[in-house]
């Protein structure tokens, strides 16, 4: 894969891919900074690419394990002053009218709430709009535990929002 053809992935997937990430992250400038190392780590691993899998699902699994590996260090390494997830999601709610931007905090605890692969799996369903059979495909999982695991996800989600405050 070439130069030509990673600027073309980036004019493409650039813009999914940083939703994807902020939808991880909550920050704007950190998302933004993950979607550099996103392009950074497939022009790294561009000559190991398998052409038979989609350079979309390519790009999003390198997406996931970033923004999957950069959440667990700040839960092992929180830094000190360092804003709480609540606030870093807040930053990104400047320019929203507040149902928006309540939805957007609610989503990121979520999926700060939730193990790795069922936050990967969120972000492909719930984000992504994949179906369940699309989700499976690209998990290696069965869409029957894909389902289970959505249904945990759900139930998750309505006890987040029936405790909307941290801690509570």
């Amino acid at each position: 894969m070439g130069d030509r053809e990673l600027a073309a992935l980036y004019e493409r997937w650039g813009f999914s891919l940083y939703r994807r990430c902020l939808a991880y992250l909550g920050n704007e400038a950190e998302a933004q900074d993950a979607v550099q190392e996103v392009f950074a780590r497939a022009i790294e691993a561009a000559p190991r690419f398998r052409a038979e899998s989609s350079p979309a699902a390519w790009l999003r699994q390198i997406a996931d394990n970033l923004c999957i590996d950069l959440l667990r260090r700040r839960r092992r390494n929180p830094v000190r002053g360092d804003a709480s997830d609540d606030e870093r999601a807040g930053d990104t709610l400047d320019r929203f009218t507040a149902p928006s931007g309540e939805h957007l905090i609610l989503a990121h605890r979520l999926i700060l709430s939730l193990q790795p692969d069922a936050a990967r799996i969120a972000v492909l369903y719930f984000l992504d709009g994949m179906t369940q059979e699309e989700v499976a495909v690209e998990t290696g999982l069965s869409r029957r535990t894909i389902g289970k695991r959505l249904q945990a996800i759900v139930s998750a989600a309505h006890t987040l929002i029936a405790n909307p405050e941290p801690g509570a």
